[in-house]
């Protein structure tokens, strides 16, 4: 098992609007020679509540995320309707109340909250909240630790036949938590310069080789640093469609998420770098969320 870690320094950014937060990467297809726009947003988190991905500034049916940074001695509150929610602790401690109820969540612990429901969050702490909107099933309040699925066959050791590749995705919601949509986690890999959700995969609706009513949308949101002073760090990420034979890579930096719905998706990073990301899946149907459930890039099989 890969320990997990603090990955990226400590950033702010003033308050933006959800357009404001939207910066797609444009890269170049080989053999066809056009650009293909990949979506991205700037998810560094700002005072309050920032709204980072949602149903007008993306092309996204279910998810949605924001970023909350919370500041000792304040409260903020969050209300659910018809969507269901993951708050996941980047940095510090935060105590959330629900229903009655109070959770104390440190780093990279997770609470779900369902449908129609009040929560207020107080302490110390950056905290990002995923959601899928359409939900018509409340489910309960569930608190998963980090530390309880560290070693557990919900932390999935990947990459044993090609050593770069090799990496923990903690399943921090999957099938241990009752969720309508939603599944969640962290992946960390085991050294500089690794590769991430490889082989590449394809879990979307569209393409020749569309998953239909059995697909799911997803968010990757990165954290990266370098060990050369002054560098920029970043991860190459493929944005391949499932029709292509060639590959399609985007730079992408720190502190920024990505729509990896309609592409392959595997993740280079250069020697220099080290790199985590959390995932969010958004499952199309109501209650089918199988995480195993994609298609291999044809040749990459067998590449777990």
């Amino acid at each position: 098992m890969v320990t997990p870690k603090t990955i990226g320094k400590e950033k702010t950014s003033s308050a933006k609007s959800p357009q404001e937060r939207r910066h797609d990467i444009q890269v170049m297809v080989p053999v066809k020679n056009e650009i293909r726009k990949v979506e991205a947003f700037d998810a560094t988190p700002g005072a309050g509540v920032q709204e980072i991905i949602t149903g007008d500034n993306s092309s996204f049916h279910f998810l949605r995320l924001a970023r909350i940074r919370l500041e000792e001695g304040a409260q903020i509150g969050r209300s659910l309707s018809t969507e269901e929610a993951v708050y996941y602790i980047n940095r510090g401690s935060a105590t959330l109340q629900v229903d009655g109820n109070s959770y104390t969540l440190g780093k990279g612990d997770v609470l779900y909250v369902g449908i129609n429901s009040e929560i207020v969050l107080s302490g110390k702490a950056d905290v990002s909240e995923f959601k899928a909107i359409s939900c018509h099933t409340k489910y309960p309040v569930q608190l998963v630790r980090h530390t309880d699925i560290e070693g557990t066959e919900l932390a999935a050791d990947l990459g044993t036949r090609r050593p770069m590749s090799k990496r923990t995705v903690f399943k921090l919601v999957d099938k241990n938590v009752q969720a309508n949509r939603l599944l969640f986690g962290d992946t960390y890999m085991a050294q500089r310069g690794g590769v991430g959700s490889y082989p590449p995969h394809f879990h979307g609706p569209d393409g020749p080789h569309g998953l239909g009513n059995n697909a799911k949308e997803e968010i990757y949101h990165f954290r990266c640093e370098s060990d050369i002073e002054g560098d920029v760090p970043y991860v190459l990420q493929n944005c391949a469609l499932p029709e292509e034979k060639v590959n399609v890579y985007a730079h992408v930096f720190d502190e920024v998420a990505i729509n990896v719905t309609p592409t392959y998706h595997d993740t280079i990073a250069p020697p220099s770098v080290d790199f985590m990301f959390t995932w969010c899946l958004g499952s199309f149907t109501e209650g089918h969320r199988d995480w195993a459930e994609i298609f291999n890039k044809p040749g990459y099989q067998d590449e777990w």
